[in-house]
């Protein structure tokens, strides 16, 4: 099983920029808020999936 390395700040700076590239591209640039929660979920202090439960809990409360 392969272990998960450290990435640099630089490298997470890249990673993150290339999706907000993506996402600048359909009209959709990337908010601070969201690029803190990508940055989190590349370094390990959330996942993904904490991230979206978060999303649909929080739709759930509004639309129910």
């Amino acid at each position: 099983m392969k272990k998960k390395q450290k990435l640099t700040e630089i490298e997470v700076n890249e990673r993150i920029k290339k999706v907000n590239g993506a996402m600048v591209q359909e009209g959709m640039p990337l908010t601070k808020e969201e690029k803190q929660v990508l940055r989190n979920c590349i370094n390990g202090k959330s996942t993904h999936e904490k991230e979206r439960q978060k999303i649909l809990d929080y739709c759930k409360e509004i639309y129910g």
